[in-house]
């Protein structure tokens, strides 16, 4: 996986995007969920699914037992705090979807009254990582 860069893929008729966050760092997956964020809302997208992995980590302090997670626990706090507040459905909303076992953050995105279906979708970075897979 080395050099290689995510697929923003869009589905469900153009309504939601997907991007795999592995191979990130926790600190270039913020970046770069943030910057998807704002450019799915640009484009009338309604929902963006974050994939972090770490299903089987349900917890904060199982995070810190196992050492991974980091990502998972640092997008639903962003989305806690607020920090999509310009494109997505209030924090608290239950239009989003965080639950604790899942590899996935669903943000559910605010109604854009002048989408743009051409606009354009950040250019990713490289993975910082190779991607390794959970043994059990």
């Amino acid at each position: 996986m080395s050099g290689s860069k995510p697929v923003i893929g869009v589905r469900k008729n153009g309504r939601e995007v997907h991007v795999d966050l592995h191979g990130y760092s926790t600190e270039t997956a913020l970046w770069l969920a943030r910057e998807v964020i704002e450019s799915a809302w640009d484009r009338g997208c309604e929902r963006v699914a974050l994939i972090h992995g770490a299903k089987h980590v349900a917890s904060r302090a199982a995070s810190d037992q196992v050492g991974q997670g980091a990502m998972k626990w640092a997008l639903r706090d962003a989305l806690a705090r607020g920090q999509y507040k310009q494109w997505s459905e209030p924090p608290n909303s239950s239009k989003h979807e965080r639950k604790a076992v899942s590899d996935r953050l669903v943000v559910a995105l605010r109604p854009n009254p002048r989408p743009d279906p051409g606009a354009a979708w950040p250019e990713p970075p490289e993975h910082e990582y190779e991607r390794t897979r959970r043994r059990d």
